[in-house]
């Protein structure tokens, strides 16, 4: 699902909205970041959230089939929904999506 954006504030970015109810009140509350070699079956899988970091050489979970990816976990104000946004590397391109 391509994300969208409510208005933007200079100096901080646009508003980035709720993938299920459109609200722009959205908290991040885990972000997971994956670094590893073309085609790698392993490399470095590094999560933040509740005041600590992990680390391990799973790329389970990887929004990416081939290169580097991230993931950030939100949680919104205005309904249950509990989106993920990715970021992704495939052949020389950068995707980005809400799953």
């Amino acid at each position: 699902m391509i994300p969208k954006f409510g208005e933007y504030h200079e100096g901080y970015g646009a508003e980035l909205q709720c993938p299920s109810c459109g609200f722009n009140y959205l908290h991040h509350d885990r972000v997971e970041v994956f670094e590893c070699g073309e085609d790698a079956t392993h490399g470095v899988h590094v999560a933040v959230a509740d005041g600590k970091a992990t680390f391990d050489t799973s790329l389970e979970g990887n929004p990416s089939a081939r290169r580097h990816g991230l993931k950030v976990f939100f949680w919104c104000e205005g309904c249950d929904a509990k989106p993920v946004l990715s970021v992704s590397q495939h052949k020389g391109n950068t995707y980005v999506d809400f799953e």
